[in-house]
């Protein structure tokens, strides 16, 4: 947590642009990834049921912090072919009940998900199919799950953390819901420039200030 906040503090306070915002996010994720692989080699657990073709976590629409909407649609960006890139912007265009990111039972962008969804975990697939996951019913899911449970604390800390410091720099902290913020993005290029200003560009249309489109 020290490194992360020291690393984050340090990189957002010196970003100027979104390429440096999805470069601190991406760093965000890599020590996420290490925190996960370190919890499952102190404490092994069962396998979780967590898998492609298993979305039930992602039928629902997702709050996140702005750097990692800012991730998404650079990935999306970076990796979509053009059809899927359209088929994103018509979801955002007309509104989607889903994570807009979710394509044939798939996260498009599994590498660069979000914080807050790599929190999620299941130890029963067909519990999922009835929409009971980690923050439903089952709860804690015994010591089986264990670090899956210790990792989701740590990825909810942290985001607590990353707002607190976006803060402290005068930036909107969020969260936001992801489909909202990225249909910003994809409308206005210069959207992360303008959050790095301190621009309260993702509270919604009745509260959106006016960003330059070019």
């Amino acid at each position: 947590m020290t490194q992360a906040d020291a690393a984050f503090r340090h990189d957002l306070a010196a970003a100027t642009d979104g390429t440096d915002v999805s470069r601190l996010a991406r760093t965000l994720l890599a020590l996420c990834d290490d925190v996960a692989d370190e919890l499952l080699r102190i404490g092994p657990v069962k396998p979780l049921a967590c898998r492609a073709g298993c979305d039930t976590c992602c039928r629902s629409l997702i709050q996140v912090n702005p750097v990692f909407a800012v991730l998404a649609v650079a990935e999306a960006r970076r990796t979509f072919s053009q059809d899927r890139f359209q088929a994103l912007k018509d979801r955002l265009a007309s509104g989607t009940p889903f994570c807009p990111f979710l394509f044939d039972g798939v996260c498009s962008i599994y590498h660069s998900r979000p914080m807050v969804c790599r929190g999620y975990y299941s130890l029963d697939l067909d519990l999922c199919k009835q929409g009971d996951y980690c923050e439903k019913n089952l709860g804690y899911q015994g010591d089986e799950a264990h670090a899956a449970h210790q990792l989701m604390i740590f990825l909810f800390s942290l985001e607590k953390r990353i707002e607190s410091i976006e803060a402290d720099l005068g930036l909107d902290p969020g969260p936001v819901f992801l489909d909202a913020a990225a249909r910003v993005l994809l409308e206005t290029p210069t959207a992360p420039d303008a959050w790095l200003s301190g621009g309260r560009i993702f509270s919604g249309n009745h509260d959106r200030e006016k960003i330059p489109a070019t």
